[in-house]
């Protein structure tokens, strides 16, 4: 049962912490709150556990943090997401004209395969590896950061998995800018009416999901066995203990390989749009994955790692953090019906974002 606090933000209780719960209306509050129950279960959990859900069913996350333990089923396999924005306008009559160059130009552009030698490497290093094969530029570098990863902790089968999926595009929108809603944030990122954006959204594919998979095989069966005390039916280990720090090194890893992915498409984006001239990556944000932040343990589902004013895109809207939910934003629209009434979203009325630019797809 949830209990309505302000506008747009519900509560409701947990079996080890509250939860907190952004919503476009009751309804989907209180679905949301049923499918939040299991990240309050999490042993050592902080009150609150944040969740943000809309009407459709795909989006939905939340993060929760933990002082005690680390659990894989709380968190989604990590993924990228980039705004690339052209650095001079684009002429209104070409634009219409991207989307085809992109399908295109991609199609002509010869990636390179990677053998797991080269997976090993990537899941350590992620974006500074592209750049020292020379797939994008030192100025890249600070957007797709490294996190302390650990090819050592993937599987066989993962690593295996990494050499197949290198080269998927991942999901690639073309978009121009419709409106500029806060002319500063939108100035901090290049961002003029009718500039050209590409979004690139790329996940780790069956290389996180089989990370992912392995480690909580191996937590359940420490479990079974009694090594961490009552097992019971939820799969987490102590922060302290190997299964846990492998658990968020192969989380890292995986991290670091879809911002390796990531990478490759802003170099064949690069090379399919020479004629657009040149693509300047302003924005990349991360999704789902560990973080460790003062001694505890944040797991997050389906929501973007963005603290105050770091922008980001969610559904059309360009978008920038809060530094609420701690240091999380959903990268998702709000549902349409509550965006139509008056132009109110409730990400941005309850206010753990705030809106920058609005883009319309070409």
């Amino acid at each position: 049962m949830t209990e309505r606090a302000a506008d747009f933000e519900w509560r409701g209780e947990g079996e080890e912490a509250e939860i907190l719960l952004y919503a476009p209306g009751p309804a989907v509050a209180e679905a949301s709150l049923e499918r939040a129950l299991s990240a309050a279960r999490l042993p050592g959990a902080v009150s609150p556990i944040y969740v943000a859900a809309s009407a459709t069913p795909s989006n939905f996350g939340w993060v929760a943090a933990s002082e005690t333990h680390a659990a894989p089923d709380l968190v989604s396999a990590p993924e990228w997401g980039l705004l690339i924005v052209a650095e001079t306008p684009v002429e209104s009559s070409r634009l219409e004209e991207v989307p085809r160059l992109i399908s295109r130009g991609l199609s002509e552009v010869v990636l390179p395969s990677v053998e797991e030698a080269e997976v090993r490497k990537l899941v350590g290093s992620g974006g500074l590896w592209a750049a020292e094969e020379g797939f994008i530029e030192e100025e890249d570098l600070p957007s797709l950061y490294a996190l302390p990863g650990d090819a050592d902790a993937l599987s066989r089968r993962a690593l295996s998995a990494g050499t197949r999926d290198w080269t998927r595009p991942g999901d690639i929108r073309a978009l121009r800018v419709a409106e500029i809603l806060d002319p500063d944030g939108a100035g901090e990122l290049g961002l003029e009416t009718g500039s050209l954006a590409i979004t690139v959204g790329v996940q780790a594919e069956d290389l996180g999901r089989l990370s992912m998979a392995s480690h909580r095989d191996r937590i359940s069966a420490r479990l079974s066995s009694g090594s961490f005390g009552d097992p019971g039916d939820f799969p987490a280990a102590p922060v302290e203990t190997e299964e846990a720090r492998d658990l968020v090194f192969a989380a890292n890893a995986t991290t670091n390989y879809a911002a390796g992915r990531a990478a490759l498409v802003l170099y064949a984006i690069r090379r399919a749009l020479r004629e657009a001239g040149t693509l300047d990556l302003r924005a990349a944000w991360k999704i789902g994955g560990f973080e460790e932040r003062n001694g505890r343990a944040l797991h997050r589902n389906g929501l973007a790692a963005v603290v105050a004013r770091e922008a980001f895109v969610a559904g059309q809207t360009v978008a920038a953090g809060t530094g609420g939910m701690l240091g999380s934003a959903p990268p998702f629209e709000a549902s349409a019906e509550v965006s139509e009434e008056g132009g109110r979203w409730p990400w941005e009325e309850s206010g753990i974002l705030a809106r920058w630019a609005v883009l319309e797809l070409l």
